[in-house]
């Protein structure tokens, strides 16, 4: 069901090792170009998040740029039919480069996200502000207006 190979039964005892194959390995590396995590994609391709780290450890590795190779891979395709004379191949070619070099433009003038919270107060210090903010009858007393 849903594609996935039945192994014939092999000697020993327990569930036989997850090898590793071309297939599965770009299922995993498609998996990464989407943005998913190691979970999700280990949940995708049909097997635990440790085996995934564990059998396909470069793709792992890999993951962070996984969505500029596949980027790149496009590109380099495009680019080959638009070499051997494909009209339709050249304008696609325009048009992706277009795209993303306006989303990398996009990302560099984007501001930074910071992260301005205030720092968090102690019980003490959260009880003197909230003393300050009292108002009505146990307001603290105003004081003097001639001091000198």
């Amino acid at each position: 069901m849903f594609g996935d190979p039945v192994l014939p039964s092999r000697e020993g005892r327990g569930r036989p090792e997850i090898v590793w194959n071309r297939e599965t390995s770009n299922r995993v590396l498609l998996a990464f170009a989407r943005g998913l995590t190691v979970k999700q994609a280990a949940s995708a391709v049909g097997m635990s998040a440790p085996t995934l780290r564990k059998v396909y450890f470069s793709e792992v590795g890999k993951r962070s740029e996984a969505r500029l190779r596949m980027e790149m891979v496009q590109l380099s395709r495009l680019n080959d039919q638009a070499g051997a004379g494909n009209v339709a191949a050249e304008k696609e070619l325009i048009k992706q480069l277009d795209r993303l070099r306006q989303r990398d433009q996009q990302q560099q003038l984007a501001p930074a996200p910071t992260k301005a919270a205030a720092p968090k107060l102690g019980k003490k210090e959260a009880a003197k502000v909230q003393a300050q903010d009292v108002r009505g009858l146990y307001e603290p007393p105003a004081p003097p207006t001639r001091l000198n």
